[in-house]
């Protein structure tokens, strides 16, 4: 339960420090005093979100709720996961430029205080009843039942959930590789045909260079067997420089045996002799195997010409072919990456299909349930003839499986079930939304509920019964609501008046009532608008009940 909140610096209070107490808590007051403002601030501590530019009153200093809870037994051994004791305060700290949550002193981050108010409170806004008319909200309404009474609901739900993410993700990428895979496939027909081209042409790294040498011999074949034959004759035919040198190299030979200081001219003359017979025979032997070979040429030609083609449309043969094997890899293995998320979105089809099975039969086991424990509250909310159904049919499954939720309702005997937000007016919603919160006290979803006006649109026994049913729910948990009514502030354990003062600034206050003089005058004033004798009777016959 709440035990007390401390508020600071917002929206239009000042400071205030209010301390409530278990069962129920009313707060009354003019229409437009600011009672809302309670609920916002305690709204506002447990982390919802604020726009703040208007939550401030003095923007020169930081807003801070204190929200200081007690803890029974059975709430620590809900609350185990949090490890707290039987008193925790959370506060909020807001400032221009930051933010900072507190859980017992603890700095702690906004989702750490979100998940929290969970296991908390309930805070039902009069926006909420109108809001969970519309049938997107009812499947949620169902679900938060289901998680309470079914815990393996609660994981099969997060292991869907998980699936159809993954299972969407694998169906987008595979729409967009079959998309690129129709222009792909054109693509590996222009890529092959490229490689083909070049791989059919078998060319050798230094192919084109040894072709050109051999291209300058050919065509150069006469020439160079004239002039490679007449050096060789000039060196090496008979009477030639061969018998000149060898003459030579004889008178050397014996004025080096007569001065020791010739032998290593000698030596020299020798190698440079033995050199020019080899270029001799070498020559010879060159100009005899030069032999002209037009068809060689002509082949020679044709390569250079299919080499030079290639060249002309590929830039750089080799480098060319090695990019088009690579594109033809990465698109070839985009088939692969197909035949995998295919196989993968089956396998994730299988597992929706299994585990939004077990989800549907919860939630239709759980429906039923639910329905009933709804028309027995409703009956007590002065609706006898009212029947409410939680129907289920089969969609198209999406992120919450394959079942359509929608509440069905009918108030007459004679009218059948039809959609909550065609059939109930405002107060048969306001019933119907406390009937539900009714149920999902009963199972102990959280140790507080807070109403803002659950008694719209209603009055007379329909009033009484509200009072009724809100003073029962209270006997389990704390309870908060915002009134008009005094049939409903007559059953409060505490009762909280709400003003607003327009002095120098408009500013709100909060009076908790705690005498019984100070209450008569309170509900006399809800019943009439003024206190007289009139108002302070009925006000007492109001506290007796």
């Amino acid at each position: 339960m709440i035990k007390s909140i401390l508020i600071k610096n917002f929206i239009l209070i000042d400071e205030l420090f209010l301390e409530f107490e278990n069962g129920f808590n009313v707060l009354t007051g003019e229409t437009g005093a600011g009672k809302s403002i309670i609920l916002k601030a305690i709204d506002t501590a447990l982390g919802a979100k604020v726009q703040k530019d208007t939550i401030f009153l003095n923007k020169e200093k930081p807003v801070l709720i204190e929200l200081t809870f007690l803890h029974s037994k059975k709430d620590l051994k809900n609350l185990k996961d949090f490890e707290l004791e039987e008193e925790t305060v959370i506060s909020r700290e807001i400032s221009q430029t930051s933010q900072k949550c507190r859980i017992n002193g603890a700095l702690v981050n906004l989702d750490t205080v979100k998940e929290l108010r969970e296991h908390l409170v309930d805070i039902h806004s009069q926006n909420q009843s109108y809001t969970y008319v519309l049938p997107k909200y009812h499947i949620e309404l169902l679900d938060e039942y289901c998680k309470y009474r079914d815990k393996e609901f609660l994981d099969n739900l997060a292991k869907y959930e998980n699936s159809f993410k993954e299972f969407s993700s694998v169906s987008k990428k595979l729409t967009q590789l079959k998309d690129n895979n129709a222009n792909n496939l054109r693509e590996i027909d222009f890529l092959e045909f490229q490689l083909n081209e070049i791989d059919t042409a078998a060319i050798g790294e230094d192919e084109e260079e040894s072709l050109n040498s051999e291209l300058e011999i050919l065509s150069n074949i006469q020439e160079l067997k004239e002039q490679t034959y007449g050096i060789y004759y000039s060196l090496g035919a008979d009477g030639g420089m061969n018998d000149a040198l060898s003459k030579m190299n004889a008178i050397l030979s014996n004025c080096a045996a007569c001065d020791k200081k010739l032998e290593e001219v000698h030596n020299a003359f020798i190698e440079a002799h033995e050199n020019l017979k080899f270029c001799s025979d070498f020559l010879r032997e060159y100009s005899q195997n030069l032999e002209a070979n037009p068809q060689r040429l002509n082949e020679i030609n044709e390569r250079l010409s299919l080499i030079l083609k290639l060249k002309r449309k590929y830039g750089d043969i080799f480098e060319a072919r090695e990019n088009f094997a690579r594109q033809l890899n990465e698109i070839k293995g985009d088939f692969s990456s197909l035949e995998e998320l295919e196989a993968r979105k089956n396998e994730l089809e299988g597992e929706l299909n299994e585990l939004s099975q077990k989800i549907s039969n919860v939630r239709k086991t759980r429906a039923d349930e639910l329905s009933d424990m709804i028309i027995k509250e409703l009956k007590k909310l002065e609706m006898p003839k009212a029947e409410f159904k939680i129907d289920i049919k089969e969609k198209e499954a999406d992120i919450k499986g394959k079942d359509g939720v929608e509440f069905l309702i009918t108030t007459n005997i004679s009218s059948p079930l039809a959609p909550l937000s065609r059939v109930a007016s405002g107060g048969e919603i306001s019933r119907v939304m406390l009937a539900i919160k009714t149920v999902f006290a009963q199972v102990d979803m959280v140790s507080t509920i807070i109403f803002d006006e659950i008694d719209t649109g209603i009055s007379g026994k329909a009033s009484n019964a509200v009072a009724e049913e809100i003073s029962k729910l209270s006997n389990d948990i704390q309870v908060f609501t915002i009134t008009h009514q005094p049939t409903i502030a007559a059953r409060a354990n505490a009762h909280f008046v709400v003003t607003k003062s327009q002095d120098d600034i408009t500013k709100v206050s909060v009076k908790k009532l705690l005498n019984k003089e100070e209450r008569l005058e309170a509900i006399a004033s809800l019943a009439s608008g003024e206190v007289n004798s009139i108002s302070v009777s009925f006000a007492k016959e109001l506290l007796k009940s």
